[in-house]
């Protein structure tokens, strides 16, 4: 589809979306549900303790009024907030709230992984996309048609997501080439192994020994690679039809990650991005890309005799009154023809 054909048809409210930031949401409230406050807090390094409230960070929810809430009642109103909105409730509020909580986690806790920092990017990018959504809850469908300009504005914060998640899956499929791990096919043998990162009980025992075929480590270390280029390509120059095969990809990717390494935060975070990355351009019923709006234009040039202006569907002909026809109207060209010869 053309730029100017998408954006008069292009509609974010849609299930997707709600399931997407659901998702996305998730993950941080995995974090904060599942781990203490003061494990988040502690300090690091030569680092003061944590929470970090310099420069901009000060309007972080760590930071915001001072020593008159105890971090840990912080932490489970920063909880509610993502449950209030991965229920859905109000995106137009909600997408400002994810935001802030977003990047109060990320920039205040003492050590924040990748899942918080891209959670905290693409909850950012996400605020136009929520600002144009005027439903009461992103599960429901949209009662009015979104304005031009409200249109344009969500397919650029979507482009925006776009752009920013296959960043991410490219650097980090292009930026393993610089390990001689994984150029050589043999990082997933010891990323298992990783007395820290690693697996654990059953799941550390089955994936050794599955690692420990040279064929299958190799096939794993270099599918990994393939993958995280191949989401970032289809994410950029892909159909709607390929996004979605990106987003099982991830799917299943993510999911391996969690069930040997565990990485639960960073893998609902990178899911939901993806979903939002992937979420189509094309409105439902209309094919792959608009082939069905193209479809019926066509089968409506291959019909001329049908009216969409007869109920029936069938043009009709109003013979002349002079031409000796005696007013008897028929719906085939042939016949009318002749009742004009006559």
């Amino acid at each position: 589809m053309s730029l100017l054909s998408t954006l008069s048809t292009f509609d974010h409210r849609r299930p997707w979306f709600g399931v997407a930031r659901t998702v996305l949401a998730s993950g941080q409230i995995v974090l904060l549900a599942f781990t203490d406050p003061r494990a988040l807090l502690v300090p690091v390094g030569d680092q003061p303790a944590a929470p970090y409230c310099d420069g901009v960070k000060a309007i972080s929810a760590y930071c915001v009024g001072g020593d008159v809430l105890a971090p840990s009642t912080r932490h489970g109103i920063m909880l509610i907030l993502l449950l209030v909105v991965a229920s859905g409730f109000l995106p137009r509020a909600t997408g400002i709230v994810h935001a802030w909580v977003t990047f109060s986690i990320a920039g205040s806790i003492a050590l924040p992984d990748g899942g918080e920092l891209a959670a905290k990017v693409v909850a950012l990018l996400l605020i136009p996309m929520c600002l144009t959504d005027d439903r009461w809850w992103h599960w429901t469908r949209p009662r009015s048609p979104l304005r031009p300009s409200a249109r344009g504005i969500a397919y650029a914060a979507l482009w925006s997501v776009r752009l920013q998640v296959a960043g991410i899956y490219l650097h980090s499929g292009l930026g393993k080439f610089a390990s001689s791990d994984w150029l050589s096919g043999t990082a997933e043998y010891y990323v298992l192994r990783d007395n820290m990162f690693g697996a654990a009980g059953w799941v550390r025992d089955l994936g050794v020994a599955l690692m420990s075929v040279p064929a299958l480590v190799f096939a794993v270390t270099w599918g990994s690679i393939v993958l995280e280029i191949a989401v970032g390509v289809i994410i950029l120059c892909g159909t709607d039809r390929l996004r979605r095969v990106a987003l099982l990809l991830v799917i299943v990717f993510h999911v391996g990650i969690i069930v040997t390494i565990g990485l639960w935060t960073f893998a609902l975070v990178m899911i939901g991005a993806v979903a939002v990355a992937c979420l189509p351009a094309a409105p439902r019923g209309t094919g792959r890309d608009g082939t069905g709006t193209a479809l019926s234009a066509l089968r409506r040039r291959l019909r001329p005799d049908r009216d969409p202006r007869s109920p029936s569907g069938i043009r009709e002909t109003t013979p002349d009154p002079d031409d000796g026809s005696g007013g008897i109207d028929s719906p085939h060209s042939a016949v009318v023809f002749e009742q004009g010869r006559r």
